[in-house]
Formats: structure tokens, C-alpha cells, sequence
């Protein structure tokens, strides 16, 4: 597959419904008490309701110490639909971390339309944003996107949210609009049935969990335009957040907040009541709700003024003191040490106040070594990089101010970079998401693996180096797009990998850096016997491609036996031959074809190899339409889509071996079978205490082997033996 780019769109136009229509409307006059009884709204989860979802004052709170998730049906005929939802929120305490989904649209079976409380991807302290995702239940998730603008707890704001199966929008987000023409978001996460619902959206549902904090909702209006849901009315802006005086030194930088209610709000910060504009250098968001003021050199009384349609409204003011009387650095933070796996993002935060501008050096002394060195680029009170064994050591910053007012060096600590955890392969799978998307496992935590490399040459790419390997229990791809072809270890190598690993569209992959100083990539051994190949599950494999058998086998060797190749998925006989430095995409089926039998597509890349690893022997070669055995890397290119990579001619057995026969001997207690082993053909040994069985599987489907020969040291009882291929 290819790597896909994904972006953060943001759309200055909704497409409208021709159908207008208020499907929903509840402004929640009930009296205070239990909104699970009132006839409208019920809890959908948990299966047992808690009693604990209530109304207050007209208003629905959402408390993070109750756990019922309520929801109100709405009657919607349209399939698919465009339905669009409005509330207000008023949030009084922010979640404990990033908060979860809060509200949803839903057909009575799935979720869609996912709106969040996030409190860390936010520029001024103490704030919010609200995010919106398609159907991931975490705003940290890849695809799922916040709305870009800070908002202030104990005000309240109207959210709009719409639902788009017509036109494959997907859900959007507006947060205090006038119009559907304003700023906009919508997210990048989709599975292959994100806008192919057979049900149209008949539920509006809002939840409460732990941590998520305690938000009040209210207004709810469901409709088919977005003119059936927008109640919002412009009036004057209120600050939830106004600016805070502050002293500092002079040549040092201050930024001031004020975050105001209102639709369409502007802003306009004032110094001693006369408008700033900005100058590039020492005033910079005049017209923003963050005032930046850089390099200090005398005091002022700062406000903002927040102006919408109704009219304006000004902050408090806020005092900003500065001392010119010249003052060496001395610090207010100081660094602290750690510990850090390779390949992690080593963050060490110092601070020193004084005269400024204060400017940084960090000094690094390797463990074992005798004198500290400046580190090129580390100038700033952050020291950010990518960590590798020979991090290792001692660190201190220098912070110097200005106009000749000193310098000072921070405390010393010690950086101690360690191996990452050593797992499975099958240990990562359990990661796996049947999601479309690119999703980091485990919050890009770093791992090591090692496996047996069972391709040949390019998979997936002609400029990347891309291959599949394979421990004993499961496969992966490494994707190590910063490097190239050349550096693919030859098949049979056992290699050890130290990365992220990530769910990229349901295959478990490892994504290497192409920072050849962190080893991320080590071949420990050549000339490994490769994993015997297994004989894959067609059906399953196919109709349920993310199911535990499926996510299992992924990424590892399988052979798949008497199967009927096309050139495409509708029955289109094969011909010609294999393309040189190309690819080729063949289907897969069990019977001859027909219309509806489930496939597998093979997809074949014939490059060549950049080491000359092996013949893969595919340039020229007839495409054969039947296989007696066909093996390669089972990948997954969807959660929906599973493919087969053969990587060699050799793959594709067009006619099985003549009859054989096998001889066993026996001495001491080990069993020694023997046959005449067909280059291109797999063979499995069975076993059984009788003639009659039953019979077990005692060695796996053997990789091509040149030799015929197994041994059975297990003299526990006598046996009988026999030899199938594959």
C-alpha cells in the first residue's frame, strides 16, 4: 500500500439540504429531577441505568461523578440523511484529562458524529476546545479534529453539529455560529462503512464518565438544515477569561488573555485606552484574544475589547509592571533528570528570570566523560531531541541576560537512556484497530521486536524500503520510509527493530526513523530458516478480515491451495506476462467465477532487488489463472480488504508434485522421515499412535524446502506417520 497524507480540513461552506425540517426539540422544562423518567429522554448505556442522569434548572448536567448516557429518539424517514443538532454548553469544571465523547448521533445501533471536551490542545491556560470525530472515541486519535478556539469555563456557547451521509461529509463542527457559511471543522477518520448507513440517524444522545468533568447542556434542537437548529441571536460579548497584570524585567516578554462569549466576537487590546496595532517585533495579536509583548521596556495598562454585532464589551484592566533596574539571571525552574527509552522525545524544561532578553545554551557531558560541550541548537529554555544510547550523561543550561546583566548555569542532572520493552510480535497485534486511518499504538510508545525477514526485495514501494518479518507468534510490515531500498535486509535475516508501531488502515506496522544513529534496525543473523507458511482460512480470512483469526495471521507467511486467479475482481480472464519493475494486481477465488463468491486480491510487485537478495524470476514470466499452492505475506491494505503478497515466481505453483513416498527409520528412541522434496511445493507431516488416528499436525507446511526431512525426537509412544503436501 501507500502511505496516504492526511489533512485538517476546515470548510467556509455547508452544503444544505433541500428538505427542511425540525426533527427534535427539547429545551428540558422539566422539574428538577431525574431526566431517565420523563418520557423522552432513556439510557442507552449502561445496560443497568444508574439513576443518575439529571435536569437542573432547565438545564442537563453532565457530572463526572454519574455514568448513566441518555438519548431521545426523533423520527428521521431519510436514507441517507443530512441532519444537523444544536445545544448549548456551559462547562463548570474541566475534565482531569482529555475528556471523552459527550455527544452523539445514532441510528439505534452505532455512533456517529462524536463531540468532545478537550482541555490540553489549548493556547490560553485554564481553557477548553471542543473537537468532533467521526466515530473515534478519543479527540487524542488521529482524524479526530477540535474546533480552533479557546473557550472559558462558566460561559455558555452554542455548539452546532451536523451529520452528512449525502454528499460523504461525515460530521461537522461549528461552535457560536451566525451562519453555516462560518469557520467550520470536520474530521479525517472513516472506516468502509462511515457514510453507507442502512438506517437514517433517529437518536440525539449525550453521556457523562468519570474525569470528564461537569458541563451543563441545554437547547436541544435536531433538524435537517442547519437554519432549523441555529436559535443563536447575537448579544454582547462576556468574558470568561480577562487579562492579568503582571511584573517583569525589563527585555523580557509577556503574553496577556482574554477569551469572551459572542458570535463572530473581535478583538481589540488597548494600552492606556489607545488601540495597538501590530509591528511585527514588539507587538504581535492586537486584533486576537492573545496579546503577545515582546521585549519590554516600560509599563502600561492593558485591556481588550471584545465586539460583536450587539455592540462591544472591555476586559478589566490589566497592569504590566516592568523593572529596568539591571538584574543578573536566576532561575525559577530548574531541570530535572530522567530516564528515557531510545527513539522517545527527551523534553527537559528550565526558566530563568532577570534583566532580558534571557537567552539559552544547554552543555552535555556523555556518561564517562570528563568535560561539558555546548549542544548545537539547543538554545531555548526547552531541550528537546530524539534520544539514543549515546545520550547518555549529564546536562546543565546557561541562561545569559540582557544588556550586560550576567549569567547564571541551572542545577546538573543525569539523562539515562534505556532499551525499550522487548515484546512479541502477537503481543503488538493486540493493538490492532479496524479503523481507516493511520492510528499510533500506545501513544507512540517505542518498542523492540525481532523477527525473521519473509520477503524478497520491495514490498509496497520502489523507493522505500518496506519488508514483512515474523517471530513465533505473528507477523508485521516495517515501514521504514526514511530509508532506501538498499537497505531492505535480505530475506531470512533475522533483524531486531526498535520504533513506533502504529494500526496504518488495520496492519500492524513499525515505522523505523531514517536516523541511522539509533540502530533502529539491526540485522542480528543471515540465512535464518524462514516460519513455515500456514494454510490460510480463505473464508474467514476474507469475510472477516479484522476478526481474531484474521488479525492473527496478518503479516505472516500463508499458502493457500487450489485457487483461481483473474485480472480483476469481476471475472476478467488473466493474460500476457509480469511486468518488469512493475506491479500487477490478480484476484483470488475458491470456484471458477461467479457473481457475489467471495476474493482475495494478490498483489504482485515485481522491482528489482536492490542488494540482489534472490531471483524473484518475475519479469516476463507467464500470469498463471490456477494455483495449486499460492504463499506469500498475507497484508492488510483495509479492514475490509486483505492481500496476499507473493514475493517470488517460485510462489506460484501452477501443478502439484508427482506421487511420493516417504521412509522413516528409527533409533534410540527418534524417528528420521525422509522424501523427495519438489522445489515450489510445501509439505506438512502428520502423526498418529494407530493406524486409524486421529491424526495430528507434528511439522508445519515447510518453506520450500530442497531436502525432505523431518525428525522426531518425542519417544514417548510409537507412531505412525505420513507426508501431504501441503
Amino acid at each position: 500500500m501507500n502511505k496516504i497524507l492526511t489533512f485538517l480540513l476546515f470548510s467556509a461552506v455547508a452544503t444544505l439540504s433541500v428538505r427542511a425540517d425540525l426533527l427534535f426539540s427539547d429545551n428540558f422544562n422539566y422539574p428538577n429531577g431525574l431526566i431517565e423518567t420523563d418520557g423522552v429522554w432513556f439510557v442507552y448505556s449502561p445496560a443497568t441505568p444508574h439513576q443518575d442522569a439529571f435536569v437542573t434548572n432547565d438545564l442537563l448536567i453532565l457530572n463526572q461523578n454519574n455514568y448513566d448516557a441518555v438519548a431521545a429518539p426523533f423520527t428521521n424517514t431519510d436514507a441517507p440523511s443530512e441532519v444537523f443538532v444544536s445545544f448549548t454548553i456551559n462547562v463548570s469544571q474541566l475534565p482531569a484529562s482529555k475528556g471523552g465523547y459527550f455527544s452523539i448521533l445514532s441510528d439505534g445501533t452505532n455512533d456517529v458524529a462524536h463531540i468532545f471536551i478537550d482541555p490540553l490542545q489549548t493556547v490560553v491556560p485554564g481553557t477548553y476546545r471542543l473537537g468532533v470525530a467521526n466515530f473515534l472515541t478519543s479527540i487524542a486519535d488521529a482524524g479526530a479534529t477540535n474546533f480552533p478556539m479557546d473557550l472559558a469555563t462558566g460561559v455558555t456557547y452554542q455548539v452546532v453539529y451536523s451529520w452528512d451521509e449525502v454528499n460523504g461529509l461525515g460530521a461537522t463542527l461549528w461552535v457560536n455560529p451566525s451562519s453555516a457559511n462560518d469557520l467550520n471543522v470536520y474530521p479525517d477518520d472513516t472506516t468502509t462503512n462511515a457514510y453507507v448507513a442502512t438506517l437514517p440517524v433517529s437518536q440525539v444522545g449525550f453521556s457523562q464518565y468519570a474525569n470528564q468533568g461537569v458541563a451543563a447542556i441545554g437547547a436541544v434542537k435536531v433538524g435537517t438544515t442547519f437554519g432549523d437548529v441555529m436559535t443563536n441571536v447575537a448579544q454582547l460579548a462576556v468574558f470568561g477569561i480577562q487579562p492579568q497584570g503582571t511584573t517583569n524585567y525589563a527585555g523580557n516578554n509577556v503574553l496577556l488573555y482574554g477569551v469572551a462569549s459572542g458570535m463572530d466576537v473581535t478583538y481589540q487590546w488597548l494600552d492606556n485606552n489607545t488601540p495597538l496595532t501590530d509591528n511585527g517585533s514588539t507587538i504581535i495579536g492586537s486584533q486576537s484574544n492573545v496579546l503577545a509583548l515582546v521585549n519590554l521596556q516600560a509599563s502600561g495598562n492593558y485591556s481588550v475589547v471584545a465586539t460583536t454585532s450587539a455592540g462591544s464589551v472591555t476586559s478589566q484592566v490589566a497592569q504590566v509592571s516592568v523593572i529596568t533596574t539591571p538584574t543578573a539571571p536566576f532561575f525559577t525552574l530548574q531541570p530535572v533528570g530522567q530516564t528515557n527509552s531510545i527513539l522517545s522525545t527527551v523534553t527537559v524544561t528550565a526558566a530563568a528570570n532577570g534583566t532580558g532578553p534571557i537567552t539559552y545554551q544547554w552543555y552535555f557531558e556523555p556518561a564517562g566523560g570528563s568535560s561539558f560541550s555546548p549542544l548545537s541548537g539547543q538554545t531555548s529554555g526547552t531541550l528537546s531531541f530524539k534520544a539514543t544510547y549515546s545520550d547518555s550523561g549529564s546536562y546543565y543550561v546557561t541562561a545569559t541576560g540582557g544588556n550586560g546583566a550576567g549569567s547564571a548555569n541551572s542545577a546538573t542532572i543525569a539523562l539515562i537512556v534505556i532499551p525499550p520493552p522487548v515484546v512479541s510480535i502477537g503481543y503488538m497485534h493486540d493493538y490492532i484497530t479496524n479503523l481507516n486511518g493511520n492510528f499510533s499504538i500506545n501513544g507512540g510508545q517505542i518498542f523492540s521486536v525481532q523477527g525473521v525477514v519473509t520477503s524478497i526485495g520491495q514490498m509496497q514501494s520502489k523507493t522505500t524500503s518496506e519488508f514483512f518479518i515474523q517471530d513465533a507468534t505473528g507477523g508485521l510490515l516495517v515501514y521504514s520510509g526514511g530509508f532506501g531500498p538498499s537497505n531492505t535486509p535480505p530475506v531470512g535475516s533475522l533483524v531486531n527493530v526498535v520504533s513506533p508501531a502504529e494500526s496504518y488502515y488495520g496492519e500492524l506496522e513499525m515505522d523505523p526513523t531514517a536516523d541511522a544513529a539509533t540502530n533502529a534496525v539491526i540485522v542480528l543473523s543471515t540465512n535464518n530458516p524462514l516460519p513455515a507458511p500456514q494454510p490460510l482460512d480463505f473464508g474467514q480470512m476474507v469475510t472477516n478480515t479484522m476478526g481474531a483469526y484474521g488479525v492473527a495471521v496478518q503479516c505472516s507467511l500463508v499458502t493457500l491451495t487450489n485457487v483461481y486467479l483473474y485480472s480483476s475482481s469481476s471475472g476478467a480472464a488473466v493474460s500476457g506476462n509480469f511486468p518488469t519493475n512493475g506491479t500487477k494486481a490478480l484476484y483470488a477465488f475458491k470456484q471458477p467465477y461467479s457473481a457475489g463468491q467471495p476474493h482475495l486480491e494478490v498483489y504482485v510487485y515485481t522491482y528489482t532487488n536492490a542488494l540482489n537478495q534472490s531471483n524473484t524470476n518475475y519479469f516476463g514470466q507467464p500470469i498463471p489463472s490456477f494455483c495449486y499452492e499460492l504463499t506469500g505475506a498475507m497484508g492488510v491494505y483495509s479492514p475490509t480488504q486483505p492481500e496476499l503478497y507473493p514475493s517470488r515466481y517460485a510462489d506460484f505453483v501452477s501443478t502439484p508434485p508427482a506421487p511420493f513416498a516417504a521412509s522413516v527409520t528409527f533409533s534410540n528412541g527418534v524417528s528420521n522421515l525422509s522424501w523427495p522434496a519438489v522445489a515450489g511445493s510445501t509439505y506438512s507431516v502428520y502423526s498418529a499412535t494407530n493406524l486409524l488416528g486421529p491424526w495430528a499436525q507434528t511439522f508445519g507446511l515447510g518453506y520450500y524446502p530442497s531436502v525432505g526431512a523431518y525428525t522426531d525426537t518425542n519417544a514417548a509412544a510409537a507412531k505412525f506417520y505420513r507426508v501431504s503436501t501441503p
